[in-house]
C-alpha cells in the first residue's frame, strides 16, 4: 500500500518546483540557471570558493532571466533576490576572511621568533 503523505510531498514539491522554475528557468531551457551556475562555480579552485559562486550564478540567472523575459515572479520578489545576494556575499566574505586569518595565524606560527637564540650555533 502506498503511502498518502509520500504522494502529497511529491506534490507540494512539484507545485513548488513549478513556482520557481517559472521564476529560475525558461521553457527552452530548464536547467539553464544550474548549467549557469555550474559555469560560475568552476572560477575558483577552493571547493567553499565554488559553493558560494554556484549560489550567486543562480541568483543573478533568476534576476536575468526575469528581466530579459519581461516576467512577472511568482515566487520571491526581486527585492527578496538582491537581498540573498548581498547576504550570500557578506557569507562569502566571512569565510574568506576566517581563511585568511587562520592562514596567517598558521604562518606566523611557523615563523621564528627573532628573540629566541637559535639552537644551531
Amino acid at each position: 500500500m502506498a503511502s498518502k503523505t509520500f504522494y502529497e510531498l511529491l506534490k507540494e514539491a512539484g507545485e513548488l518546483h513549478k513556482l520557481k522554475s517559472h521564476d529560475y528557468a525558461s521553457d527552452e531551457d530548464p536547467f539553464a540557471n544550474y548549467r549557469f551556475a555550474g559555469q560560475m562555480s568552476k572560477v575558483f579552485n577552493d571547493p567553499d570558493d565554488s559553493g558560494f559562486l554556484g549560489r550567486i550564478g543562480e541568483k543573478i540567472y533568476r534576476l536575468a532571466n526575469i528581466e530579459n523575459n519581461d516576467k512577472v515572479v511568482k515566487n520571491e520578489s526581486i527585492e527578496d533576490t538582491e537581498r540573498d545576494l548581498c547576504v550570500i556575499m557578506v557569507l562569502w566574505m566571512s569565510m574568506r576572511k576566517d581563511r585568511r586569518n587562520k592562514w596567517k595565524d598558521q604562518t606566523k606560527s611557523q615563523v621564528p621568533d627573532p628573540s629566541v637564540p637559535s639552537s644551531r650555533s
